[in-house]
């Protein structure tokens, strides 16, 4: 069952039951509760959840069908299945604009290109002015250096205020930013048409950076240079026919020089025109190759647009078939009850989903002898003048759940959604889905969540990727997370690192081979507490048998734990004094003797017997002699190392297991530190009290290797030591 559907159900049961502490799964709700946890028997739960999920999987895709099937019904033009926002007229439309908007682009381009050939044929023009006002200058010049008239000095000065004024205007555009004004009054100097100066600012800006423009600007530059000179040498001549002495030789040799800056001239001019001109018939090259470019690029735009719309109207057509094609077959599947029915109740067609739900046959259609009106309890017909209010104003209806009236006249339980004809208000279609199956369902998700939140045992849900989806109260009392803290974690947010991965390892063999696994672990609480848990846990699989789902059934152990090891610590250890037993000595003993022959190792037994403990019961009784004996063990704990056991066999008799030693002589001396230790005076209940002890040693593998003749050589060796001391028990 998928996560939307169990989540729709969960707030169902919480409005319907006041369920408030339920909690849905993705992918399905299923609680595999099991046997085995502190005698609690869910098994039967298990089994009607899962029963409930399959039951809500069939439910779920028919009631979406109720909402994509009354949808586009209503009114196509709103809720056409995936058509283009435009009408196919639209469409056309916008195609007819976008070509418009294209030639006006198009229009747009060649009137830009119509300036630049301007801007090229005053530029030409301009550099017919220049030249000629050139050539003007040195005629009126030359003259002026024979017959001396200021009318020729006068004129030659005329035509070199035109070439001034070009100079103007070139400077004024290369400023940054161009002084248009000034480039104006340059160009108009320059006996430029007015209407052609626009063009020619325009012209130079836009292509004073492409290599012909400067390269023809450099031209001109250097015939300024030029020029200059010529200007020089005019103020020459005219010093040299002004002067009272004339030299008519150095006027012919300024003559001279003023020919040869003629020709230095007419090569620049020439130079500029060949410019000029390769640059004109660039730009042309250029400018038509752009607009070819533009028009195949527009045309392109065009062309993809309107086959983009065009196949979109096709696809919108072919989906609308399939739509039309989608419902016919969902009739005739029998997936869901439909029906066309009328405002005055009559029935006119029905599939036989439909008439199997109520009971009823063709022949009951034939005879219009089923009425929806009729077939709906009075305590229903409320709740369908509603529907019939929002059919009549927005042509369709929300689903909803009523009952119908079967023909032997129980009442089933469905789920109905209605939307009218297109333009009709009497006829429409209606859409039914049975849920009575549903109803039962829902019923066992309410016992499921009833079990899942009163349990007592903690119960823990992950998905198949093993991360938390649910978990109960008792299971958040325990570990002391609250359910939001574990949702989204591994259930390893739990683990405390006492249970080996090996467990975890055959843990997750069992339930990949069988589906399930039982055992104890070690958990860790949130405060940091460790808790002993039993744990039972099951896979949740779907129909197709794919693992959807973990369900961990939890209990707190503690208290069995502790008896455990309370039980253990009697088994193994001296109830007086709280040190190791005889068992558990010999086991300690026998392992140190396999140690020591495999590692090629020594170790020691050391036998004591008390001093003079016999009249201290005597003396001061059996409670003072059993506290005696408890720090006497206490002395011996903290006299040797934490690996070494220590051991009272009964009475007054104490033996010492030191492993991993030297040498005889280490033994011995540890051994006088220990007897000097016990033969301090001790202070029991205001008395002090003085006792002795002896001591014998045996040593691995020297006094024996075998565990009854080691002791059996330290018993021997404390008994000569006592017999030498001439002591008594």
């Amino acid at each position: 069952m998928k996560y939307s559907a169990v989540l729709r159900h969960q707030r169902m049961l919480k409005r319907t039951y006041g369920l408030q502490d339920w909690k849905a799964a993705p992918n399905g709700f299923t609680i595999g509760l099991k046997t085995g946890c502190r005698g609690v028997n869910l098994s039967l739960v298990y089994t009607k959840l899962r029963t409930a999920a399959d039951e809500q999987q069939d439910y779920v895709p028919e009631r979406q069908a109720i909402h994509s099937l009354c949808k586009p019904m209503v009114n196509p033009k709103k809720h056409r299945l995936r058509l283009p926002v435009f009408s196919t007229g639209g469409k056309v439309v916008f195609i007819i604009s976008l070509f418009v908007l294209i030639s006006v682009l198009l229009g747009g381009m060649i009137f830009w290109y119509g300036n630049i050939f301007d801007g090229v044929r005053s530029y030409v023009r301009g550099e017919g002015l220049w030249a000629k006002a050139q050539k003007d200058a040195v005629f009126y010049l030359d003259s002026y250096s024979y017959n001396h008239a200021e009318t020729d000095y006068n004129a030659y000065q005329e035509a070199l205020e035109v070439i001034k004024g070009d100079k103007n205007a070139r400077l004024a555009l290369l400023e940054s930013p161009p002084n248009y004004e000034e480039a104006r009054k340059g160009f108009l100097l320059g006996q430029n048409h007015p209407d052609d100066i626009d063009s020619m600012i325009g012209f130079f800006l836009t292509f004073q950076r492409i290599s012909y423009m400067r390269d023809a600007i450099a031209t001109w530059q250097s015939a300024d240079q030029t020029i200059d000179e010529l200007k020089r040498l005019s103020g020459q001549i005219r010093t040299e026919i002004n002067a009272p002495n004339r030299n008519t030789g150095k006027i012919s040799e300024l003559r001279q020089r003023l020919q040869h800056l003629n020709d230095r001239l007419h090569q620049l001019e020439n130079r500029f025109s060949l410019i000029l001109g390769e640059g004109a018939r660039w730009v042309k090259q250029t400018t038509w190759r752009i607009t070819v470019l533009a028009l195949l690029i527009f045309t392109g735009i065009g062309l993809w647009v309107s086959r983009q719309i065009i196949k979109g109207i096709t696809k919108a057509e072919q989906q609308l078939t399939i739509s039309e094609l989608r419902f016919r077959r969902l009739k005739e599947s029998n997936t869901i009850g439909i029906i066309s029915w009328r405002m005055d109740g009559s029935i006119e067609e029905a599939n036989d989903l439909f008439l199997t739900m109520l009971g009823y046959d063709r022949s009951d259609i034939s005879a219009a002898a089923i009425n929806w009106r009729e077939i709906t309890p009075v305590e229903f017909q409320r709740r369908d003048q509603q529907a019939v209010n929002e059919l009549l104003t927005q042509g369709r209806c929300e689903p909803f759940e009523k009952a119908l009236i079967h023909k032997q006249g129980h009442w089933v339980p469905v789920c109905i959604g209605a939307a009218m004809l297109d333009n009709n208000q009497e006829q429409g279609v209606a859409y039914v889905m049975d849920l009575s199956e549903h109803k039962k369902a829902k019923q066992q998700l309410q016992l499921a969540a009833t079990v899942f939140a009163s349990s007592s045992e903690g119960i823990l849900i992950t998905d198949s990727s093993a991360h938390i989806v649910s978990a109960n109260q008792a299971l958040c009392a325990m570990t002391g997370y609250d359910e939001s803290e574990l949702l989204g974690q591994p259930p390893s947010i739990l683990q405390s690192g006492y249970t080996a991965d090996e467990d975890y390892n055959r843990m997750w063999e069992s339930l990949n081979q069988t589906g399930q696994w039982q055992g104890d672990i070690i958990d860790r609480m949130k405060n940091g507490d460790l808790i002993p848990m039993r744990v039972s846990i099951n896979q949740v699989k779907n129909t197709d048998n794919q693992i959807t789902h973990y369900v961990a059934i939890m209990s707190d152990i503690s208290e069995h734990k502790a008896k455990e090891e309370h039980l253990r610590h009697i088994a193994y250890h001296d109830p007086l004094t709280g040190l190791a037993n005889r068992v558990l000595f010999d086991d300690r003993l026998e392992h140190a003797i396999k140690v020591a022959a495999r590692n090629n190792t020594q170790f020691a037994v050391l036998f004591l017997d008390l001093d003079k403990f016999k009249p201290v019961n005597d003396l001061f009784g059996h409670k003072v002699g059993d506290r005696l004996l408890q720090k006497v063990a206490d002395r011996l704990t903290r006299s040797v190392r934490e690996t070494d056991t220590v051991t009272r066999l009964g009475g007054d008799e104490f033996v010492i297991l030191l492993e991993n030693v030297s040498n005889r002589e280490m033994v011995e001396k540890l051994l006088n530190q220990i007897i000097d230790t016990i033969s301090n005076a001790y202070r029991i209940d205001d008395y002090d009290i003085e006792i002795g002890v002896s001591a014998g040693i045996g040593l691995y593998p020297g006094d024996g290797t075998d565990a009854k003749t080691l002791l059996q050589h330290a018993d021997t060796a404390m008994y000569e030591r006592k017999g030498a001391k001439g002591s008594c028990a």
